[in-house]
């Protein structure tokens, strides 16, 4: 499972729905670890509509959410 904690400050200022590449381009912006980079790029999901989303497809279930 992903540090959301580190992951949350990594993406701030990105703006949803965002792609895989906008959430690894801010998060290389923001200086975030290059092992957690890793981790989205291999996401296997492609868009995110939400932080909360983002956060659960990378492993957080706290931030999944039934629908």
């Amino acid at each position: 499972m992903i540090d959301t904690d580190t992951l949350k400050v990594c993406i701030q200022g990105l703006e949803f729905p965002a792609d895989v590449h906008d959430v690894v381009e801010r998060s290389e912006e923001n200086g975030c670890p290059r092992s957690m980079v890793s981790q989205v790029q291999s996401s296997p999901n492609r868009t995110f509509s939400s932080q909360d989303e983002l956060l659960c497809r990378l492993g957080d279930t706290g931030y999944c959410h039934l629908g």
